[in-house]
C-alpha cells in the first residue's frame, strides 16, 4: 500500500481496540502538526501497548505462549523491574513472530524498522554527534500505516499453538459428533483466529491425517477429521487453493502403503481426482484390483465404484473380500457395491440352518434399498436353491423384507410369477409363501391359480 494516499483519518477507524485508537488519534495529531519525532515514539507505544491487549486476549482463550508473556509482563510490573520490562519490550516482535505467531515474519521486519527509528527518536546517543535523528514526513506516515495494518487493525489472530490445542480438543468428548455443529465449531473456534499461514497448514494436517494415518490417536476420529477439513474448505475458501495444491502433491506422492487411504480420501472429495497425474490414477486403480485379501481399510473405499474408472477394480476387490469380513461390513453399512457378492453367497447356500443365516446377515441389511431388478435376482436364488426354498424361516425372512419395499420397487410380474409357479413344488407357494403371494398383490397384481398338494 502507498502510504502517500491512505487517508489517516479513516485508517484509524480500522483500529480494533478503543484505547488503542484514542492514543493514535494523539499521534496523528502530532503527526500533522509537523511533531514527527513524538509522533514515531507515539506510534512505537501503541503498537506495544496493542500487542500486550492482544496477548491478554490471547491468554484469556488458553494459549500458552500468551500467557506466559503477559504473566512475565505482569511479575515484572507488580515488581517494578524495569530492566525485566525493558527486556520484554525490546522481544517482543520477535516473540509475537516466533511464539504467539499474532504478526508474520514480514511484519516482524517492517516493525522492528520502526523500533530502530524510536530508538533513533528517544536517545541521542544513538544518532551521530551533534546531530539529532530527523524523520522525513514521508517515513513517519509509512510507520503509521505500518502499525495500523500490522498489528491495530488485526485481530489476535493464533498460530501454531492453536493446532496443539486442536489436538486436544478434537480427542475430548466436547467436539462435536454432528457435521452441521463440527462445521459451526470449527469455523468459530478456530478458522476464524487463525493467520492466512497457519489457516492452510491446519487443511494440510487435517488432510495427512486422512492420507497418511498421523497422528495415529485422530485415526479413531476420522470422521470429525473429515467435517473439519470439510469446513476448511466451506468457511475459508479463499485459503483452499494452497491446501488443494498441497493436497494433491500428497495424493501424487502417496507411498504404497497409503495408496488405499488416498482412494478413501477421494470417494470425499471427489473433485481431486481431475487434478492427479495419471500414472496416480492408474497406481490407485491397481492398488485395489491387486489387493490382498486382507481387510479394507474402511467402508468408504468402496464407494470409490463411483468414481469414473475406479467401478471394476472395485467390483474385482469385493469378490476377494472372504465371506466373514463380507459379513461384517454389510453388517456395519449394507452397500449397494456389495449386493452382487452377498446375493452370490446367499445363493450358494449349502444347508437349511445355513441359508436362513445368509438371509439375516447378507439380505435383510438390504430392506428398503432394493429395487425391483435386484428383487426379481431374489427370487430366482430363491427358488433355485432347495436349500433356502424349503428352509423353514425363508418366507417369514422374506415376507420381512417385502414389507419393507416400496410398492413400486416390487419385483417384476414376471418374477413373481416364476417364483409363484415354481414347477417342481408349486403347491409350497400354497403352504407356506401365503404372507409373501399376499404381499405381491400390493401392487394389483393377480395371482393366478396354484396346484393343491399331492399329499392333501
Amino acid at each position: 500500500m502507498d502510504s502517500k494516499f491512505v487517508d489517516l483519518d479513516i485508517l484509524v477507524t480500522k483500529i480494533r481496540e478503543p484505547r488503542s485508537r484514542t492514543y493514535f488519534l494523539e499521534v496523528v495529531n502530532s503527526y500533522k502538526a509537523g511533531a514527527l519525532r513524538s509522533s514515531i515514539l507515539g506510534i512505537w507505544i501503541a503498537v506495544v501497548f496493542d500487542l500486550i491487549s492482544k496477548y491478554r486476549e490471547l491468554a484469556g482463550l488458553g494459549d500458552h505462549a500468551a500467557t506466559k508473556f503477559v504473566q512475565s509482563w505482569d511479575n515484572a510490573t507488580k515488581h517494578n523491574n524495569v530492566q525485566k520490562l525493558l527486556e520484554l519490550e525490546k522481544n517482543i516482535l520477535t516473540d509475537a513472530s516466533n511464539n504467539t505467531q499474532i504478526i508474520d515474519k514480514f511484519a516482524e521486519s517492517q516493525l522492528k524498522r520502526l523500533m530502530d527509528d524510536r530508538n533513533f527518536c528517544a536517545h541521542p546517543a544513538f544518532s551521530s554527534e551533534a546531530e539529532l535523528f530527523e524523520p522525513s514526513p514521508e517515513l513517519t506516515r509509512l510507520h503509521l500505516v505500518n502499525a495500523i495494518e500490522f498489528v491495530l487493525a488485526q485481530a489476535p489472530l493464533q498460530g501454531k499453538a492453536m493446532l496443539g490445542q486442536f489436538d486436544i480438543d478434537l480427542r475430548s468428548s466436547g467436539f462435536p459428533g454432528t457435521y452441521e455443529k463440527v462445521q459451526v465449531y470449527v469455523a468459530e473456534k478456530y478458522l476464524i483466529r487463525f493467520r492466512s499461514g497457519i489457516t492452510k497448514n491446519f487443511g494440510v494436517v487435517l488432510a495427512k491425517s486422512l492420507l497418511r494415518g498421523i497422528p495415529k490417536d485422530w485415526i479413531s476420529c476420522r470422521e470429525k477429521v473429515i467435517w473439519s477439513l470439510i469446513a476448511v474448505r466451506e468457511k475459508s475458501s479463499n485459503h483452499w487453493p494452497e491446501v488443494s495444491a498441497h493436497i494433491v502433491r500428497l495424493i501424487d506422492d502417496s507411498p504404497p502403503e497409503h495408496r488405499l487411504r488416498a482412494v478413501s480420501f477421494l470417494t470425499i472429495f471427489p473433485d481431486f481426482l481431475e487434478l492427479l497425474q495419471e500414472s496416480t490414477i492408474t497406481a490407485l486403480k491397481e492398488t485395489i484390483e491387486n489387493s490382498s485379501q486382507e481387510p479394507a481399510l474402511d467402508l468408504q473405499i468402496l464407494k470409490a465404484a463411483r468414481l469414473p474408472g475406479f467401478r471394476e477394480p472395485i467390483l474385482k476387490f469385493v469378490e476377494k473380500l472372504p465371506d466373514e469380513q463380507l459379513r461384517d461390513m454389510i453388517r456395519v453399512a449394507p452397500m449397494m457395491e456389495l449386493w452382487q457378492r452377498a446375493l452370490k453367497v446367499f445363493s450358494d447356500s449349502g444347508s437349511y440352518r445355513g441359508s436362513e443365516q445368509n438371509f439375516r446377515d447378507l439380505i435383510l441389511p438390504y430392506a428398503g434399498k432394493l429395487k425391483s431388478r435386484q428383487l426379481d435376482d431374489l427370487l430366482q436364488a430363491i427358488s433355485g436353491n432347495n436349500q433356502i426354498w424349503d428352509a423353514s424361516e425363508t418366507a417369514a425372512l422374506l415376507a420381512s423384507l417385502l414389507e419393507a419395499t416400496k410398492p413400486e420397487d416390487f419385483p417384476s410380474h414376471q418374477a413373481r410369477y416364476d417364483f409363484t409357479f415354481r414347477s417342481d413344488a408349486a403347491y409350497l407357494v400354497r403352504r407356506h409363501y401365503v404372507e409373501v403371494t399376499e404381499l405381491f398383490k400390493r401392487d394389483g397384481w393377480q395371482m393366478e391359480y396354484i396346484p393343491e398338494d399331492p399329499e392333501e
